[in-house]
Order: structure tokens, then C-alpha cells, then sequence
């Protein structure tokens, strides 16, 4: 009757994902909202014989986080640009709830901006597109050997998810990742408000403006106020890019209703001003050799 319950116990925790003899094989999850690229890495895994358990796909930051939710993979490899949800806002929910999941980043955005909020989410590593199999096939590899590793060393798959339960209970955010969690879904929804305010994500996050402003920065990396910027200005670029929209409309569209302090925020963000961004990526952005 103990092991039955034991059993019972363990299948409810996973919800039926894995089996006993999967407990040392890793999950993959690939997030990316162009078909050739999770088919590209499929390929890899493929060519490299590596055995994960699954690999599970996913188009969108939504169902990315979604699926890392429901299926807990070892390993995540996110494109930062996608569609609603982006990977850098995915990422950093997912963080928040599974700590000891691996993040690779994949990016056409060769930018410090991006490689910095990166690596403060907790990311090991980015590639660059397109990416090349052999350079993926590599890190795969060695991430893969880590992790089955790790697993391994657990005597039985129920006694390393306790583990990964006391180390994700003994995290500074894992206490406050839904309040987070929501502030992040919340920001990312309405950041064209010009209006909002740490106050207005506190309430909705249901902690005190300072209590939110605290574990925002220590489940996310960054401040509040940095990661709202953040998120406008990704979306001005996106704008500027993709219409003939003024500069003007572009930062009011974005929630700035004071143009000068969309110019210097712009500046500040990208090292340059709207304007030569907009003609600066006209050029295809050079491959990493």
C-alpha cells in the first residue's frame, strides 16, 4: 500500500509525462515561431543520437511557458523575438517557477542588450541565426552529458523531484514567482499605457509597490522600471521597422506621451537615436563566425 501511494503520488506530481525508465533522460523543449528552426534542431538532436526523453515544441512565448509548466524540461532553448510573449519575458517566468531548468537563448540580435538581460535571467548560453548544426550539435551535447549527470545521481526520479522541490522552495523568488508571474503577463499586456506605474503592477500582483519592487528585481534580474523600458523599446523597434509610422506616433504608441523622453530612453537602450536605428537595420545583421 506504501508504494502504491507512492507510486499514486509520483504520477499526479508529473501529470502522467514521464515513465520510471525516463528518470535519466533529460526533456528538451524548443520555443521558436519559425517552423524550419525547430525542424533544423529536431535534426540535430537526431543526428547527434542524443536521448531525451521528449522534445516538445512550442511557437510562441505562451506556449512555451505552457508547456515548460506542464511537461518541467530540463532544457530550454527560446527565441528571444516571437510573437505576444516574447522568450526574454517567457524566460523569465519560467525561471521564476523551475530555477534548474537550462535556458539557451537563440537570436538574429547580436546586441549586449539583449545578451545582458539574457544572462541576468539565468541563461547559459545564446546562438545566434542562423544557427549552425555543428556548433548546436556541440552544446547539446555537452549539456546533455550535464544533465543526465545530474540525474543520475538521484537514486530514484520521485527523490530527485523532491530534491528539485526543496532547491526550488529554498530560491529568494520561488515564494513570490505567481505574484511576479502575474506582474510580468500584466506589463507585458498593457506597457502602452502610459500611465501605468509600479503602483498600479502592485496591485494587480497583490503585494506592496516596495515588497513588489523587491522580488521583481530578484526573480527577474532587473527592476521594474528597467523592464518596462525594456519592453517599450522592443516595441518602438518592432515599429519602426515594420511601418512608416513617425517617431512621434512611435512613442506614443508605445506608452511614451513625452517624445523627448522617448529619444533618450531610445539613446540610451540601443546607442542610437530612433532614426538611425530605422536606417541601420535596413542592413541584414552580419552572422557570427
Amino acid at each position: 500500500m506504501l508504494e502504491l501511494a507512492r507510486t499514486e503520488r509520483f504520477a499526479s506530481m508529473f501529470q502522467g509525462a514521464f515513465q520510471q525508465e525516463s528518470s535519466v533522460r533529460p526533456g528538451l523543449l524548443v520555443a521558436d515561431d519559425t517552423p524550419i528552426i525547430r525542424s533544423t534542431i529536431s535534426r540535430v538532436v537526431a543526428a547527434e543520437a542524443l536521448d531525451f526523453a521528449n522534445v516538445w515544441e512550442a511557437k510562441n512565448g505562451s506556449e512555451a511557458v505552457e508547456l515548460a509548466r506542464r511537461e518541467r524540461p530540463e532544457l530550454i532553448l527560446i527565441d528571444i523575438k516571437m510573437p505576444g510573449v516574447d522568450g526574454l519575458d517567457a524566460a523569465a517566468i519560467i525561471k521564476a517557477e523551475l530555477p534548474r531548468t537550462r535556458l539557451i537563448f537563440l537570436t538574429a540580435y547580436d546586441e549586449f542588450a539583449y545578451v545582458q538581460r539574457a544572462l541576468k535571467i539565468g541563461a547559459l548560453d545564446y546562438l545566434l541565426k542562423p544557427i549552425r548544426p555543428a556548433k548546436l550539435g556541440e552544446l547539446l551535447r555537452k549539456l546533455h552529458g550535464e544533465i543526465c549527470t545530474e540525474l543520475s545521481a538521484s537514486s530514484s526520479a520521485a527523490d530527485a523531484e523532491v530534491a528539485r522541490d526543496v532547491t526550488s522552495a529554498a530560491t529568494p523568488c520561488a515564494q513570490e514567482r505567481d505574484p511576479v508571474k502575474r506582474a510580468i503577463a500584466f506589463i507585458s499586456e498593457n506597457y502602452a499605457d502610459e500611465n501605468m506605474s509600479l503602483a498600479a503592477v502592485a496591485n494587480i500582483a497583490h503585494l506592496s509597490p516596495s515588497h513588489l519592487a523587491h522580488r521583481f528585481r530578484e526573480c527577474v534580474g532587473i527592476s521594474y522600471k528597467q523592464f518596462l523600458t525594456e519592453k517599450r523599446i522592443e516595441a518602438a523597434k518592432d515599429l519602426l521597422l515594420t511601418t512608416d509610422t513617425t517617431n512621434e506616433a512611435v512613442a506614443e504608441q508605445v506608452g511614451y506621451a513625452n517624445v523627448t523622453n522617448f529619444y533618450r530612453l531610445f539613446q540610451r537602450e540601443t546607442g542610437m537615436t530612433p532614426a538611425q536605428f530605422r536606417r541601420s537595420e535596413k542592413e541584414p545583421v552580419p552572422n557570427a563566425q
